[in-house]
């Protein structure tokens, strides 16, 4: 079994062991769980344009008939290592690598006319799973947006920190951890939250470091789509730009592309009405678009919309099954991830008892708070695990200093003890 230590501070894929999908709780606050298999928006012709390919919930690998080590390729998406391989590492065709570039029209010039691109919906994934390691993280965030925001029409959203590991269950998989939840600053009126400006967000990054984390994700609430819609336009967009923004091309063949994974939290229709978690990424084909302006925001629930030429601007024709069309199915440019929970990993912050920060009817007390969390958590705990709470680290980070709550970030890290002298200074805040 990978290791805390494994995972953290060798900073290389460790392989994994299967994992079950997360079950929900009794309180209605549910846990990560797969959502229901959806059908896709779309999936019959209609008058605004072809049919969108179905969207399914991704099948499990299973061992190859008379090979038991051998790994069964995903039939919907096959992991992009294992993709790109096939096709020699080559990855100049890859949709990430075009550029959508309009023409211009110039009197008395030849007129270059843009391509016509197909829009496909990408047969790869760069993460395979999602875990959920930190199901009481995950059963907070849920039950307060399901016990204080939703009667009000309000939403929520979070950025998830974790690790990324190998997924021995795909070949050349890629699996993304959650160990935590940021809740920034943010806007909760409307179809999804905004986020502020945050201050904060470098800090965090920084403490977040310090226990060998990333930010990995994001996590939002919403609530339930028309006729089983998976994501709407409006967020396909916005999940379109976040992956951009959280793009690298570190991969070896210098392809850019993002792991950030977006999980939707809606209700599930089929659940009784219980918040189910579903995370997405959206197609690089769709970031592209996204990156070089080609969407355009729109009143239609069911389809991305392309701009309108300016004038003397000539804009490539978008073709779906060898039509033009301007409206975009968003089911194009979904891509499934599976989540799981944890079987014997052991998460990295034992606790999840503190305040969460940035909750405007749940809003943190200070030392009361501290007191509070250090009279609950068992005196005769090593002293890494008595600090070993997400959100504790970050009160300490903004209440105390930054080093003292990387310092602490680092013994929960390592599994060792926390230094005297600091244990005696957040002793006397709370005596």
């Amino acid at each position: 079994d990978a290791s805390i230590a494994a995972q953290v501070l060798t900073k290389v894929l460790v392989p994994v062991a299967p994992e079950a999908p997360v079950a929900r709780t009794d309180g209605g606050a549910a846990a990560a769980g797969s959502g229901s298999a959806a059908a896709s928006s779309g999936a019959a012709s209609s008058s605004t344009g072809p049919a969108a390919p179905k969207v399914e919930p991704p099948k499990k690998t299973i061992a190859v008939s008379g090979h038991p080590d051998a790994l069964k390729v995903d039939p919907k998406f096959e992991t992009f290592d294992s993709f790109i391989r096939n096709r020699r590492y080559d990855t100049a065709a890859l949709p990430g690598s075009q550029r959508y570039v309009s023409g211009q029209i110039t009197k008395g010039g030849m007129i270059k006319l843009p391509p016509a691109m197909s829009i496909k919906q990408q047969p790869y994934r760069h993460i395979d799973t999602l875990s959920v390691i930190n199901v009481p993280e995950m059963e907070n965030f849920i039950g307060y947006w399901q016990g204080d925001l939703l009667e009000h029409g309000m939403q929520r959203l979070g950025w998830m920190y974790g690790y990324y590991l190998e997924d021995n269950n795909y070949d050349e998989g890629c699996r993304a951890v959650l160990e935590g939840i940021y809740e920034p600053p943010q806007e909760m009126i409307g179809e999804i939250a905004q986020h502020k400006d945050d201050p904060r967000k470098d800090s965090v990054d920084r403490v977040m470091e310090a226990c060998g984390l990333e930010c990995i994700g994001w996590i939002f609430t919403t609530l339930l789509l028309d006729d089983d819609q998976l994501l709407s336009p409006l967020e396909i967009q916005r999940i379109g730009r976040l992956q951009n923004e959280f793009s690298t091309d570190l991969h070896f063949t210098k392809y850019r592309l993002s792991k950030f994974v977006s999980c939707a939290i809606r209700p599930d229709a089929s659940a009784g009405g219980a918040p189910c978690l579903n995370p997405f990424m959206v197609s690089d084909q769709c970031c592209a678009m996204v990156r070089d302006g080609i969407l355009t925001e729109s009143t239609d629930r069911k389809h991305c919309v392309v701009r309108e030429a300016k004038k003397n601007e000539l804009i490539s024709d978008f073709l779906v099954e060898s039509k033009p069309t301007k409206k975009l199915l968003t089911d194009f440019f979904i891509v499934r991830v599976n989540d799981t929970a944890p079987k014997k990993h052991q998460r990295m912050f034992i606790h999840a008892k503190f305040p969460r920060e940035n909750r405007p009817t749940q809003p943190q007390r200070g030392r009361d708070d501290l007191k509070k969390y250090f009279r609950n958590v068992p005196s005769n705990e090593p002293s890494w695990s008595r600090y070993a709470d997400f959100h504790l680290l970050l009160y300490i980070a903004q209440e105390m200093d930054e080093s003292t709550a990387i310092g602490i970030a680092e013994c929960i890290r390592d599994r060792k003890e926390i230094p005297e002298g600091t244990q005696m200074l957040i002793n006397s805040m709370v005596q």
